[in-house]
């Protein structure tokens, strides 16, 4: 019999993989379009999300006298992109929808080959070439593969063979999907390790949330820096320090909880989620109302 452990996390891996049906609903072959008419947002959009947020990252970790699990896990919610929380967002503010679902769609594919590789190097450099917890590249690409891009996949062809049927679902399952999501981090947040949570204390949050909100700010902050100085349209400013800086944050608990089973490194993840949409929210909206300074 399954573990109540091992049944949280296969919940999360189910809805994280309803979510990406869910935003493949959302897009079209036009969306991709765009990435290769105007690509100039995107890609330095993914420059800063690749390259400027992990170095960031790492050397937060360094620095941080955390555990060397929680250093690693802190690292790992960097790699891991932005999702539907962020897409939300975006709309909500007027940004660039289209520049957020494209970053979506195309850090689905390119972190399958950058959260293997980087967050192999940051267990190696916090827990030692000998550490029995390794993440298997393969193994790591094969999940990811199955719970992000078949269903983003998935989700795009029913749109395009029932537009009908798409734009109908997209309302419902945006809110029931949340609601789920916010029930499954409920137990990971609040219950203990033989229910399926992280078993984080008070204390232990009290502990992670400075070098969590530090990352958080930082990359919200590189993103709309660098845009500005590549002078790109505002919309796309605060569309790109959105999408850079608020992290997926089931997917960081996928690996840290189903691949390496290990929730120690959970734990970063946990205490991202607590806080990291609204801080998105309250960064957009100050940058919003002094936008002129940043034009």
């Amino acid at each position: 019999m399954l573990s109540a452990y091992t049944i949280t996390d296969i919940l999360l891996n189910i809805v994280l993989a309803l979510i990406m049906l869910g935003i493949g609903l959302s897009l079209s072959i036009s969306d991709f379009r765009k990435i290769f008419t105007l690509p100039k947002s995107l890609i330095i959009a993914l420059a800063v999300q690749l390259f400027i947020v992990p170095l960031i990252a790492f050397g937060i970790a360094f620095y941080s006298g955390l555990t060397e699990s929680e250093k690693a896990g802190l690292v790992i919610v960097s790699l891991c992109a932005s999702g539907a929380s962020s897409n939300l967002i975006t709309h909500l503010f007027k940004g660039n929808v289209a520049l957020a679902i494209s970053m979506t769609a195309i850090n689905s594919f390119i972190t399958l080959l950058t959260i293997p590789l980087l967050a192999n190097l940051s267990l190696t450099l916090f827990l030692g070439i000998d550490s029995p917890v390794r993440l298997p590249v393969i193994e790591t690409i094969l999940q990811i593969f199955f719970i992000t891009i078949i269903p983003a996949s998935i989700g795009i062809y029913i749109r395009r063979i029932r537009e009908r049927l798409a734009k109908s679902l997209e309302k419902p399952l945006k809110y029931i999907l949340t609601i789920l999501l916010g029930v499954i981090f409920t137990i990971k947040i609040f219950f203990g390790v033989n229910i399926g949570g992280t078993g984080i204390g008070f204390h232990e949050t009290l502990q992670i949330l400075p070098f969590m909100l530090l990352l958080n700010f930082l990359a919200m902050a590189s993103g709309l820096f660098i845009a500005k100085l590549f002078r790109l349209p505002f919309t796309d400013q605060f569309t790109i320090s959105i999408e850079v800086g608020l992290h997926n944050t089931a997917l960081a608990l996928l690996i840290g909880g189903t691949i390496l089973n290990n929730p120690e490194i959970e734990k970063p993840a946990v205490v991202y989620a607590m806080f990291s949409f609204f801080t998105a929210v309250i960064f957009v909206y100050l940058v919003k109302r002094i936008g002129s300074r940043f034009k």
